[in-house]
């Protein structure tokens, strides 16, 4: 294999790949469905957590993969030779990275989901591989590292494991971060070191923690470390790094510190195991086990589950049949070689997605966890066909955030139907989020057939903002509920078409000044300009246009195939299926605005509760009118011919207009 060149190894994604350490931002993802999330580098860079407010380990961006010292180091004192990391993590091997002679070598073995790296230096003798995996079962990371002899002489090793446990908040990596290390509390025991800060420190109001970290280490026979190093100032003493560290350096004798408490310290799990003479050709194995769990876990059981290698063994092959099976759900032969073996990793990323969220991986820092509206829509797509069997009550509990003004919450909650406004506290609306819904309901009605769900019912998203978040009820308070209600009290539902058509009417009407669907205060997060202004989007007003014209058709099927001639609707939508009025002009800017703000009063605060039978022959004939309109429109006035006669359709238009 040439350097740098990564190949497929078996039929299930399984790849190799060399010297991947010359790719400063290459990583790794493991997981599991538990909800613990880690990144991985060829180094053993990267961090490994369960939310924002719980790393394990230094939370990671794309830049501190290079730059950052901490990692999931495992040291190695070789008598006569001196200190040897195993993953080439050492101050003495970044001096010796760019010498055309080096004697090392790295390679990186990987599948679904598991990662490997084989680190080897004959110049010292020494053949490291380093296993990492998350089990399906358990918050924690295992770590194998298997160490061989390929020397022609016995040798003398001292292991060491050096794991800076962060321990708390993604926040403090700058706000009071030795603040939050006093209120450490560092418990050393037979099997490793377990950390649990006494508070969530936090000025608005102090917590107990309940939360704790744990890292625990054995050999491949289960027994323990003879010592440890519990702090960081311990391990690496007053001139060293954790890059080159005192304790392993000069093979500082470990201290026996069981049932220890340690206070208001940096952690680190530094555990020494007993000195081992290795033949020629042998290999030792060394379990260490990351684990983030409560203070009514119980450590040592868990770390039981993993602490040999047999124990290793058998977990790793549940995790592989695990995630095989969530990747082989859809099979694709291409003929193409290689293809079909990527497939199986594109199959798992909407899994990926919904344990990662948009915040989790190095390249992925974008805001504070969890998915946002786009996400859920569009991890509903792969849904519809790996895992049919969810998609329907998943679509309708979705619709549960749309707001009665076409909006919708922004941030999706842990549970299926559970939604918050923004948790930044800022008034947003994206200008697109409207036609999303309506994109992943077709696709699944299309697979399925099942065009009963336009019927089913649900609630409506409320809090404080209002007519697309240019105002906000003050009388509102969360005590209230997050559901809209009627004049008289009731929580009001209403079916999935009558959402789909809130969401379609209320953007049909809200356009700029070139009657082009307006950007919104919260597309300059999209980078658009910060258009919120003077801001149009020609490229989402087509697709709201086709998307109304779709409707009308997917309607007249359904009224084709299930003789259904009426659809109940709120009263106060009927102002926006306005098509018959002969006062309607879709060329007038005025007129729609009018029309929407009338609307918006209507409905802003609460419903009146009143259900109407509407033709479905007449919204069909609305829509159709509003998406033919559209078409009309943008071929009219947006498509622009250069100076050389070639053509386009404008894009957007920003605050310059």
């Amino acid at each position: 294999m040439k350097k740098n060149q990564w190949t497929f190894t078996d039929e299930l994604g399984s790849f190799s790949m060399n010297n991947p350490e010359s790719i400063n931002e290459l990583y790794f993802p493991l997981c599991n469905e538990l909800g613990l999330m880690s990144s991985i580098t060829p180094v053993l860079h990267g961090d490994m957590k369960q939310n924002q407010h719980n790393f394990m380990l230094l939370p990671t961006s794309l830049e501190d993969l290079h730059n950052s010292k901490a990692s999931r180091n495992f040291w190695l004192y070789v008598e006569d030779k001196g200190p040897w990391s195993v993953s080439g993590n050492s101050a003495m091997a970044h001096t010796n990275r760019f010498d055309s002679e080096q004697l090392t070598n790295r390679k990186v073995d990987a599948g679904l989901l598991w990662h490997q790296v084989t680190y080897t230096d004959t110049n010292i003798g020494i053949e490291s591989k380093i296993l990492n995996f998350i089990p399906v079962d358990n918050k924690v990371e295992i770590m194998k590292v298997t160490i061989t002899n390929i020397s022609k002489d016995p040798l003398i090793l001292t292991p060491t494991s050096a794991i800076p446990i962060y321990g708390r908040s993604a926040d403090n990596i700058r706000d009071h971060r030795h603040v939050t290390s006093l209120v450490n509390r560092t418990t050393v025991s037979s099997n490793g070191i377990s950390m649990q800060p006494v508070i969530l420190f936090d000025e608005t109001g102090h917590k107990y923690n309940h939360v704790r970290y744990f890292v625990y280490g054995s050999d491949e026979t289960g027994a323990g470390p003879i010592g440890v190093f519990p702090t960081v100032e311990d391990f690496i003493g007053s001139k060293g790094d954790l890059e080159w560290p005192e304790a392993v350096v000069t093979n500082k004798t470990a201290t026996d510190m069981s049932d220890v408490i340690i206070e208001g310290k940096e952690t680190v799990a530094a555990l020494r195991f007993e000195p081992v003479t290795l033949a020629p050709s042998k290999s030792i194995d060394y379990i260490i086990v990351m684990g983030i769990g409560t203070d009514t876990d119980n450590m040592n059981d868990i770390f039981e589950l993993y602490n040999s290698s047999t124990k290793v063994a058998q977990a790793l092959q549940k995790n592989k049949d695990h995630w095989i099976a969530q990747a082989t759900k859809v099979t694709v032969e291409s003929g193409l070689s290689g293809f079909s073996n990527w497939l199986k990793w594109v199959e798992v990323q909407p899994v990926f997605r919904k344990i990662f969220g948009c915040s989790f991986l190095p390249s992925h820092d974008y805001g504070k966890g969890g998915r946002g509206w786009r996400d859920l829509w569009q991890d509903c797509l792969s849904l519809t066909l790996l895992q049919p069997e969810e998609v329907e009550s998943l679509l309708i509990n979705n619709y549960g955030g749309v707001r009665i003004d076409g909006t919708n919450a922004t941030i999706i909650g842990n549970e299926p139907g559970e939604f918050i406004a923004d948790r930044n506290n800022i008034p947003r609306v994206w200008m697109d989020h409207g036609s999303w819904p309506y994109l992943t309901t077709k696709l699944y009605i299309d697979q399925s057939g099942d065009m009963e769900i336009l019927l089913k019912e649900q609630t409506y998203f409320r809090d404080s903002q209002i007519k697309r978040a240019r105002e906000k009820d003050d009388e509102w308070s969360p005590n209230q509920g997050r559901f809209l209600k009627d004049r008289s009290g009731l929580i009001y539902s209403g079916s999935v078409i009558e959402h789909i058509l809130v969401q379609h009417l209320t953007s049909f009407f809200n356009v700029g000044e070139h009657n082009i669907i307006r950007l919104e205060g919260a597309d300059w997060n999209d980078t658009l300009d910060m258009a919120r202004e003077r801001g149009e989007s020609t490229a989402f007003t087509a697709l709201y246009g086709s998307n109304l014209l779709s409707i009308a058709k997917l309607l007249r099927d359904f009224r084709d195939s299930a003789s259904v001639q009426n659809l109940m609707l709120f009263e106060e939508l009927a102002i926006l299926l306005d098509s018959s009025n002969d006062k309607s002009d879709y060329n007038d800017i005025d007129y729609k605005h009018a029309l929407l703000d009338t609307y918006f009063d209507s409905v802003s605060v609460s419903l009146s509760g009143t259900k109407h039978t509407v033709p479905i022959d007449r919204i069909i004939d609305d829509l159709e009118a509003k998406g033919s309109w559209i078409i009309t429109h943008l071929r009219e006035q947006e498509y622009m011919t250069t100076s050389q006669g070639d053509g386009f359709y404008n894009g957007y238009y920003n605050n310059d207009g």
